[in-house]
């Protein structure tokens, strides 16, 4: 017998013996399955023997629907799961094993020298799977080199408005529209944008109103001119249930969606939401809005989150502002 015979007869074996787990979720496709049961991480047979039905189960309990989103899931819970039960011998249970100690031990002591792109994903998939799976918090990392985020300059958000208005079909450009409308003018994080509904949008006496949904509920104003950008991407549209960013959804990583649309769909200037976001609050901050109530638009629970902004917000002279600090009255 071949060896590719024998791999066969191993598939077909396995795949009988974990079949009840499948059932678990009756849409997950075969190209899906089959990574999941042909999977062979670079573990001992005996830590692999000890996690592979909890790694499954994980796995199919987070619906995944693509090649490239099961095959990262799989390497990176499979090596997760095995440390822990290495490391603290805990009950496989995702509310025991997936916990920000956990996660966080793991990183410091597992992957302390890969690079930062790589741990930051590691904790962003391992963190997604705690909320959605044990209702678990588990704080992410910050998004790499967002230290050196730069806001957006007028010369590159005008190339972006015309990236926009170039797509080929009216969903497409809907679709860009809504992403720096609500971004740039709104300064929305991109796992509020793809939650978000045409119905938390308000139009007040022709300002424009967007309602945020999520663990930071708020009621943004659209700053001038994105306002009319976002009207553009929701013009005719009338219902109140429908997303303002159409795509398919992939439950494990919502936002996924944008990435893929952006990619898809270059242009000269890549218009990413967390530059337009930064855009936004930097803009913000130039213009003198209260911090308190930046954080309270920007859903910041912390001021911390404002440092890597003020880096690039205009130089003020404090001469300008001795009076005030020094409590002059002001005249009428």
């Amino acid at each position: 017998m071949t060896r590719k015979d024998r791999l066969n007869d191993i598939f077909r074996d396995d795949s009988r013996t974990y079949a009840h787990l499948r059932a678990a979720d009756p849409e997950l496709p075969d190209h899906v399955w089959e990574v999941i049961i042909r999977f062979r991480p670079q573990l001992s047979a005996l830590q692999w023997d000890a996690v592979r039905e909890f790694t499954i189960v994980t796995a199919i309990n987070m619906e995944p629907r693509t090649f490239e989103t099961v095959r990262r899931m799989m390497t990176m819970t499979a090596r997760f799961n095995a440390w822990v039960w290495a490391t603290t011998g805990t009950i496989l249970t995702v509310e025991r094993v997936y916990t920000q100690n956990n996660v966080y031990r793991y990183l410091q002591e597992r992957l302390p020298k890969h690079s930062e792109t790589h741990r930051w994903g590691v904790a962003r998939q391992l963190g997604t799977i705690a909320e959605v799976l044990a209702q678990n918090t588990v704080d992410r990392l910050p998004t790499p080199h967002a230290h050196r985020r730069r806001p957006f300059t007028i010369a590159e958000v005008a190339s972006m408005h015309s990236w926009a208005a170039s797509l080929t079909t009216d969903l497409k450009r809907q679709n860009a529209q809504a992403l720096l409308g609500l971004a740039g003018g709104a300064g929305l994080r991109a796992n509020e944008i793809i939650d978000l509904r045409l119905g938390d949008i308000d139009v007040i006496d022709g300002r424009l109103f967007v309602n945020v949904p999520g663990v930071n509920p708020r009621r943004v104003p659209v700053r001038h001119p994105w306002n009319r950008t976002l009207l553009r991407s929701v013009a005719c549209r009338t219902d109140p249930n429908e997303y303002v960013f159409r795509a398919y959804r992939f439950e494990e990583y919502r936002p996924r969606a944008i990435q893929t649309f952006l990619t898809d769909h270059p242009g000269r200037v890549r218009a990413t939401v967390s530059r337009l976001r930064a855009t936004w609050i930097v803009a913000q901050i130039d213009l003198g809005l209260p911090l308190p109530v930046l954080m309270a638009l920007a859903g910041f629970s912390t001021t911390g989150s404002l440092d890597k902004h003020l880096v690039h917000a205009r130089s003020l002279d404090v001469a300008n502002y001795v009076g005030l600090v020094i409590g002059e009255e002001v005249s009428a």
